[in-house]
């Protein structure tokens, strides 16, 4: 029998770098895109602005046709967990208050005097 090593470090680096990388790359390409629109319109401010504008309509867009739907999907499960621990909360109480009920009788048939 051959024992192999787990490559599981070796993944969590590569997709480290592979993230750090992928970063950077996205940093340069924006700021180059920033300096190329700068010297289009002579002014880095407003290509920046621009270039903000842009992302953040992305950003919307993005939200707004993706991420509120599973929003919408997560918050209904919560609700039904939610609901499902309440009513699990009353069936035990209503339960333990029987529970206590028939306690209380044991109790009291218990310690009468013959």
């Amino acid at each position: 029998m051959a024992t192999q090593k787990s490559s599981g470090g070796n993944l969590l680096v590569s997709l480290l770098l592979f993230i750090a990388t992928a970063g950077i790359a996205i940093l340069l390409l924006l700021v180059s895109a920033v300096v190329w629109l700068s010297v289009i319109l002579d002014s880095v401010v407003w290509s920046t602005l621009i270039l903000g504008g842009v992302f953040a309509a992305v950003a919307a867009a993005v939200y707004y046709l993706l991420v509120r739907k599973s929003l919408v999907s997560v918050r209904r499960q919560l609700e039904t967990v939610y609901e499902v621990a309440r009513l699990v909360q009353n069936a035990y109480e209503w339960v333990a208050d029987k529970l206590r009920w028939i306690g209380a009788l044991w109790n009291l048939f218990r310690e009468r005097p013959e």
